[in-house]
């Protein structure tokens, strides 16, 4: 980490190859992160200026910043008018659910293969954590938001968690985080707080112990259900 700079000396450039990256990567995880919760919204022009003064950060790191996130497809980039957030659209849900319950699977399948009793008392673990976490009232409600979603985030993730595919589990996570800007619209404008939270608590608990209880078709056929389940609650939200 860097030590708290003053304002000019944040501007100022570097000659220093390693300070200009951990800068970059400041910018990146900052940039990342407010475009994955949605506080950039879709479609939103991303104006240089505009960020320096948001973050703080010279133009050189933020342009790195913006260029990494193309090739994560969450900013698009249209050479003269500039760069924007990636917009959600019903034909990209539907193609990135697809692939994730296609990866995800297999991950699955493997995990529950290899995995050892660390692995199912960690599984166990996130999912207390998840029973834990408050889901939020509506989109004000962004500490709830947050907490659960990391609470989320670490049950899935522990599910697949002792695969063997470094390349998938990649993969994996870039689809996690293209989810979670979808996900955060549910979760911020529930039509029930109280029926989302019991069905969602429901669904990751069969989902849980079909893991492990090693039914892997059973647990298959529940993570495919699952994520094919919020997407099209959240298909509901698009117009035609």
């Amino acid at each position: 980490m860097i030590s708290s700079p003053t304002r000019a000396s944040r501007h100022a450039p570097s000659t220093d190859p390693a300070v200009s990256q951990t800068i970059s990567e400041k910018a990146y995880k900052l940039l990342r992160a407010d475009i994955i919760a949605g506080r950039l919204a879709p479609g939103e022009k991303l104006r240089l200026q505009s960020l320096q003064t948001r973050y703080e950060l010279g133009v050189s790191p933020i342009r790195e910043a913006l260029m990494l996130l193309c090739g994560d497809e969450l900013v698009t980039n249209e050479g003269q008018r500039g760069f924007s957030v990636a917009p959600l659209s019903r034909a990209d849900l539907l193609d990135l659910t697809s692939a994730r319950i296609a990866i995800e699977q297999q991950l699955l399948a493997d995990s529950i293969a290899q995995g050892d009793d660390d692995w199912g008392a960690d599984i166990t673990a996130a999912y207390y954590k998840l029973t834990k976490a408050r889901l939020p009232t509506d989109a004000s409600d962004v500490t709830a938001i947050e907490l659960w979603e990391a609470a989320h985030r670490r049950f899935h993730f522990s599910l697949v968690a002792a695969a063997t595919s470094t390349w998938l589990l990649r993969m994996d996570e870039q689809l996690v985080d293209h989810s979670e800007r979808y996900r955060r619209i549910r979760l911020a404008y529930p039509r029930s707080t109280k029926k989302l939270a019991d069905d969602v608590l429901k669904e990751h608990r069969d989902l849980m112990e079909a893991v492990l209880d090693r039914n892997t078709a059973k647990a298959l056929e529940l993570l495919r259900q699952h994520l094919m389940g919020t997407a099209e609650a959240l298909l509901k939200r698009f117009g035609d």
